[in-house]
């Protein structure tokens, strides 16, 4: 239970010690680490639990920006609610379910997290650095963002009693006649 509480230890990488070329092979890296260690951890609702969560957390984003140092790699890591939940050995349903079970500084700070994160992605799709369905998708499943251009259609029934109007009613009711020379309705003269 004791090694609960401690985050687990991850290699820090520099520009000087990164092996990998690209982005890709680091998120290979990332997830290989993370899943060495087994069962996933669980971080207890505690002050020491949180503390261990944040201190994870904290890894990841350094992780990220150790990896982007690397001149050698064309392409940065972006961060993002699957890394993170990947760095810290949880699954995105598990930091939701944190986020939403434990009220106070847990909600807190993985709002605060999640934020950081939309807020680097913005600044990414503001400069066409990533494809903007992409980030729309993302912002939508990950972040709660919705289409404000969305729009319900509601029936509503009048409550007065229906009336069913038969065609000649609604001739008459128009002021319509049958012309024979013309072979249509015409309006009535006055």
């Amino acid at each position: 239970m004791k090694n609960q509480l401690k985050p687990k230890e991850y290699k820090r990488f520099n520009a000087e010690a990164v092996e990998v070329n690209d982005t890709f092979q680091a998120v290979l890296d990332m997830t290989i680490e993370s899943l060495k260690t087994g069962r996933p951890p669980t971080y207890p609702d505690t002050l020491e639990g949180l503390e261990a969560f944040r201190q994870a957390t904290i890894d990841y984003f350094q992780y990220v920006r150790d990896i982007n140092a690397n001149p050698d790699i064309e392409k940065n890591l972006i961060v993002d609610t699957e890394g993170w939940a990947a760095f810290t050995g949880l699954t995105r349903r598990t930091i939701l379910t944190y986020e939403k079970q434990r009220k106070g500084e847990w909600s807190d700070f993985i709002g605060q997290v999640k934020n950081s994160i939309m807020a680097c992605k913005k600044e990414l799709a503001f400069h066409g650095q990533i494809p903007q369905v992409v980030f729309m998708f993302d912002a939508c499943n990950n972040h709660n963002y919705s289409n404000t251009n969305n729009f319900k259609v509601e029936m509503i029934e009048d409550k007065e009693e229906k009336k069913t109007i038969s065609l000649e009613q609604q001739i008459e009711e128009a002021g319509l006649t049958w012309s024979e020379e013309l072979e249509e309705y015409v309006p009535k003269e006055v």
